[in-house]
């Protein structure tokens, strides 16, 4: 499975017409904005809450098979493996084995992990994820009461994530003037974003 260089973290809130989340028929916006975007930008399911997740996923997973493009699921292993696609690990899940555990599957090199400082980078890697966003790098309405890792601080942790043989994603007020702001492919894959892709 191929994984792009650029992540679109679903959040129907924000991506579509900020009431989403309250219904579980509220997920009609979110293909028009994947399809939106070029093939470059893969998919990541988010949205822990929505009502009916699983019927989410199979739509997304859908649509995104039809497209060619990459698709994963946050936080659920077993839905990720029930619709081939790729599972992203929030970082709480890296200390807790059996939250992540799932059946066998053949993509699990486009795993991707959330890590925030280098423990948890290590922990990912002993994991055996592909891939990492490591976050926050900038200031985030995701996270706004976390402090920023900056260049100074996002920089040696993605260098470090290549060097581990990982996809380095860097995640938090991306868009494409911090990218270049922050060395842009000299430094990581790509990044991950939830506004840089809102419609």
């Amino acid at each position: 499975m191929f994984v792009p260089p650029f992540l679109m973290l679903s959040d129907l809130a924000r991506q579509t017409d900020g009431q989403s989340n309250c219904r579980a028929d509220s997920h009609a916006d979110l293909p028009a904005a994947v399809s939106a975007q070029p093939l470059c930008v893969g998919l990541v399911l988010r949205d822990y809450a929505h009502p009916a997740r699983a019927e989410l996923a199979a739509h997304m997973a859908a649509l995104c098979r039809r497209q060619g493009r990459y698709f994963s699921i946050a936080g659920d292993a077993r839905l990720a493996a029930q619709f081939d696609a790729g599972f992203h690990c929030p970082s709480f899940m890296l200390a807790r084995p059996r939250l992540r555990h799932a059946p066998q599957r053949a993509h699990v090199r486009a795993d991707t992990a959330a890590v925030h400082n280098m423990a948890e980078l290590i922990a990912a890697k002993r994991a055996g994820f592909g891939g990492v966003l490591i976050s926050p790098v900038f200031a985030t309405a995701s996270h706004a009461s976390a402090q920023p890792l900056g260049v100074a601080r996002a920089v040696p942790l993605l260098r470090a994530a290549q060097a581990m043989g990982m996809r380095a994603y860097a995640l938090g007020g991306m868009n494409g003037q911090s990218w270049h702001r922050l060395g842009g492919f000299a430094v990581a894959d790509g990044f991950a974003a939830i506004d840089a892709f809102a419609r």
